[in-house]
């Protein structure tokens, strides 16, 4: 199934990616990440057209039913008609066709029957497929989402320490109001303009 394989390609893009040293966090190519989420969304419906197969599929074997049953019937009613034609015959002729049609009318009817029943099993199955496979699909992408939102939440947080990181200061003042400028006056941190 499409949607498989583009999971597949979705968790080589994280599995393949850049790696920041001495930590378990990849650096991602956004784009090539949202192009496959988008081509994931767009492969979904193929689950539900494999069902629609599965349903025409069942209708081919009604209507093959009918046309048995059609079949059937239309010899036994050239039978009768061949024997009526022999006077002689004609008493032995009406009771062989009314056999004749009442065993047609029998297998027809159990024809039929065994193809609404067919039918039914495999409309359920098809339903029963395409919602586990539907279900499946859903929560293999959940979970890659999840991951890789984790993995991007942990990387944004990596990042954000080491820009923290950058803009500490080399040295505190004694009095620890803010940071000492290159005039030796002292100035905010963004954090405590904000604060004050």
């Amino acid at each position: 199934m499409e949607v498989l394989n583009l999971l597949d390609k979705l968790e080589s893009i994280v599995t393949t990616s850049g790696r920041i040293p001495a930590t378990k966090k990849a650096i991602v190519d956004i784009d090539r990440l949202l192009d496959v989420v988008d081509q994931i969304r767009l492969a979904l419906p193929q689950g539900i057209q494999e069902a629609d197969e599965i349903l025409m599929k069942r209708e081919s074997v009604v209507n093959h039913a009918v046309l048995e049953a059609r079949r059937i019937k239309s010899e036994a009613e050239n039978e009768l008609r061949g024997r009526l034609t022999e006077s002689n015959l004609v008493k032995e002729a009406t009771q062989k066709a009314e056999e004749v049609l009442a065993d047609a009318k029998r297998r027809a009817d159990m024809l039929l029957q065994d193809s609404q029943r067919k039918a039914h099993q495999l409309t359920q199955e098809a339903e029963g497929f395409a919602e586990a496979r539907t279900d499946e699909a859903n929560h293999y992408t959940q979970e890659t989402l999840l991951k890789l939102e984790q993995q991007l939440s942990s990387l944004l947080n990596s990042i954000r320490r080491g820009l923290d990181a950058l803009d500490t200061p080399a040295k505190t003042p004694a009095n620890g109001n803010g940071r000492a400028n290159g005039n030796g006056h002292s100035t905010k941190t963004k954090n405590e303009a904000a604060v004050s």
